[in-house]
């Protein structure tokens, strides 16, 4: 214990030594293990790092006003939550709060907050802070994209102020995904009090406000932005944040984010030297492999996309006429033409190779919640013609597959032009379809008009759409819950409409309640085998996330929660 003292006073004591002087005393810093790059190099301060985001900049600067990535992707750099998750687990982690307590019936949480944390301007944070961001949070006026992920039962929970720095929130009930949305932007009373007494908030921190005007916590400040063209993030030379050496994180002083209309002309701006880190698309891998020799940059591959992409069939009997309602919903049916999905083609086809086959509702980078021994569906077309066959599904001489009432099988399929992996999803599946003898009329229509259809008249047979993923999840309860909005071969319903709906409903709210990460697994692992079995969505493939990053960074180990390494604090540049 004595050992454990001493090294800890050891590093605090450099970390005075390496920081900035200041009024405000950081007791509680925050030590992060950066194993440092090839040559052991960690700690190596300056330059400026400057990569593509898209399109078009921030619309705001307020974090619980931002609702498009654009936005975010700014403002989550400067705001903080009370917890984060771990870069490599997913696992919940304390951020701005020092560490938390979970009561044993899971009703009550208690954070303890970080000591000496100061906002951009000097001011320390506390625990006023907290409970003004968890009433901004809340309100209803204010509109935060937060709120609902904060409610439980659509009801708040309750939060105090036990001393300035430890804060008591009480549930209704225990809900364990309260964990992944409870670190929600904090934003400082001090500047925003007034405007949201006085019913201004949502006025607050737009883009016309002064960029030296927007504090938080966070390990960037906006230094510049000419709007849809370049925003510089300067280094918040107080951060809280340090190596295990005691150096004070970030090590870049800036991070430029420079927009480009579309891809083609970011991608021959990356190749032109204009920028240091680009995501690099599964169908233009070839060109930057075939450049990488020549070139001063290096691919990097940041492991599987979140997001998921499938076929999935219509099943509401309000929307679907017989007898395509029948085979629809006969799960004999649906595992059957499950191995008519070819996905090592489509994974050669669309994505060079570079990605991942897919079996599982959950994020394949959910290592922890990710059940490895589930029911699949090898593609192969003479079993799939014989489980058909075994079901009913006959095949006649003149090639043609029908039901048992006589009826032949045919559907259409749509989805959206401009995902060269739908379109070949598509192509795929229908000449295989007809390989079976089931005619599919696949077809691409514009995008708003297959939203239209798939959540509001519900006039379609079969879709090829995809989700962009979370990484707990039950932030996919609207997807499977028999209730959600989002469940798609047959929303809202009042009660679930088969067996295997109501388990899983049943299996939803108990790994909501169960507050041990273990317990919550075991549930998620029968969610996975009963989604397996019954085949709602047939899931296709995944791209790799890659990434092209230039030789003077060094240190660009990805982020295995989300696979970005593009602003990382553990960047280091080096002088070419």
């Amino acid at each position: 214990m004595k050992r454990q003292i001493f090294v800890w006073t050891l590093l605090v004591a450099l970390i005075v030594s390496a920081g900035i002087v200041s009024a405000i005393e950081l007791q509680d810093p925050r030590i992060i293990d950066i194993e440092g790059d090839l040559n052991g190099t960690i700690g190596r301060y300056g330059g400026t790092m400057t990569v593509a985001a898209g399109a078009s900049g921030p619309k705001t600067y307020n974090p619980h006003r931002a609702a498009e990535t654009s936005s975010t992707d700014v403002t989550g750099r400067i705001f903080e939550g009370l917890v984060t998750l771990h870069r490599d687990t997913g696992l919940v982690v304390p951020k701005l709060a020092r560490d938390y307590e979970i009561s044993e019936d899971g009703t009550e949480i208690v954070f303890h907050l970080r000591r000496g944390v100061q906002w951009h301007d000097g001011v320390e944070f506390t625990a006023d802070d907290v409970i003004f961001s968890f009433d901004v949070a809340y309100d209803p006026n204010v509109g935060s994209n937060s709120r609902s992920g904060l409610l439980i039962d659509g009801q708040p929970m309750k939060y105090e102020k036990i001393d300035k720095y430890t804060v008591k929130f009480t549930l209704p009930r225990p809900h364990a995904p309260v964990m992944f949305s409870i670190g929600t932007d904090i934003v400082p009373v001090h500047l925003l009090g007034e405007a949201y007494k006085e019913g201004r908030y949502h006025e607050m921190w737009g883009l016309d406000t002064p960029v030296q005007d927007i504090i938080g916590t966070g390990a960037w400040k906006i230094g510049s932005y000419r709007i849809d063209q370049e925003l510089i993030l300067v280094r918040n030379d107080n951060y809280y944040e340090f190596d295990k050496a005691g150096n004070r994180l970030p090590y870049l002083n800036r991070v430029i984010f420079r927009y480009y209309a579309n891809q083609d002309t970011s991608t021959l701006a990356f190749f032109n030297g204009e920028f240091d880190y680009i995501g690099i698309p599964a169908n233009h891998y070839p060109d930057f492999l075939d450049r990488e020799p020549v070139s001063r940059w290096e691919i990097i591959e940041a492991g599987p996309n979140p997001g998921t992409s499938f076929i999935v069939l219509n099943q509401n009997p309000e929307f679907v006429p017989e007898p395509k309602l029948s085979w629809f919903t006969d799960v004999k049916f649906r595992q059957a033409i499950y191995h008519a999905v070819d996905k090592e083609t489509i994974l050669d086809m669309a994505m060079n190779g570079k990605g991942y086959i897919q079996d599982s509702p959950i994020n394949m980078r959910n290592d922890f919640f990710l059940k490895k021994d589930i029911k699949t569906y090898p593609y192969d077309l003479k079993v799939a013609d014989e489980k058909l066959t075994a079901a009913g599904y006959v095949k006649g001489k003149d090639g043609v597959r029908r039901d048992s009432k006589g009826n032949p099988i045919e559907f259409d399929l749509i989805t959206n032009p401009g995902v060269p992996i739908r379109q070949i999803v598509g192509e795929l599946f229908q000449e295989d379809m007809a390989e079976l003898g089931i005619k599919v009329n696949f077809q691409m229509i514009d995008f708003n008009v297959v939203v239209e259809k798939l959540t509001d008249t519900y006039d379609w047979d079969a879709i090829i759409i995809g989700l962009t993923g979370t990484f707990d999840p039950n932030g996919g309860s609207n997807v499977w819950l028999s209730s959600g909005n989002l469940h798609m071969w047959h929303p809202f319903q009042e009660t679930p409409a088969t067996e295997w709906e109501a388990r899983i409903d049943e299996v939803w709210r108990e790994a909501q309640r169960a507050m041990d990460p273990e317990q919550r697994r075991e549930w998620y692992f029968e969610f996975q085998d009963i989604v397996a079995e019954n085949v709602p969505v047939f899931y296709t493939v995944t791209s790799e996330n890659m990434v092209a990053v230039r030789d003077h960074l060094r240190n660009a180990t990805p982020d295995l929660v989300s696979g970005s390494v593009g602003t990382a604090w553990n960047f280091i540049w080096i002088d070419r």
